[in-house]
């Protein structure tokens, strides 16, 4: 969704920064990326992990724009990191939104209040812990009931975009 929103804005050299890659939850939205972008790149030098931290999100932003100077967008897999590479940018002398735009993910109740207010992907949390309480339930009492082993099984919780002046372009 976020990669797509970029595209759609007319962003062109969108570059990714994920958190650790033996995590499920840095493959992911590495697979939404690449699927979005299949049709305009097949670059893999518009990736850069990072450790889900902030400084780890200013060293890959660096780390990107050494790489690909033409970078005009970044997703960056949590919004920790995206404060990190706002950072960067600031002490880069890198403009943002004029000369480039960030994405984050998570919808950390501070990335309304970051300069400018971050465009970010929201998981809503509380329904997560819902569903896994309840998930949870259920397979106790199927083990009570039935002591062979209980099968998980997975639920997928629809994201939302949430969308900031940061990453609306003027046309024009």
């Amino acid at each position: 969704m976020a990669t797509q929103h970029l595209l759609d804005q007319g962003y062109q050299n969108i570059g990714l920064i994920t958190g650790p890659l033996d995590w499920w939850e840095a493959r992911q939205p590495q697979l939404g990326w690449q699927d979005a972008l299949k049709e305009v790149t097949t670059e893999n030098n518009l990736v850069v992990e990072g450790d889900w931290t902030a400084e780890s999100g200013e060293q890959g932003l660096r780390q990107l724009l050494a790489q690909r100077p033409d970078i005009d967008a970044v997703f960056v897999c949590n919004d920790q990191m995206a404060l990190g590479a706002l950072q960067a940018a600031r002490q880069m002398g890198v403009q943002v939104p004029e000369d480039l735009t960030v994405v984050g993910f998570d919808d950390i109740p501070e990335s309304a209040y970051f300069y400018p207010p971050l465009s970010t992907v929201r998981q809503d949390m509380v329904e997560l812990g819902r569903c896994a309480v309840r998930e949870l339930g259920r397979m106790i009492e199927a083990g009570q009931k039935d002591k062979a082993a209980v099968e998980p099984k997975a639920i997928l919780l629809q994201p939302q975009l949430i969308i900031r002046e940061i990453s609306i372009r003027e046309r024009g």
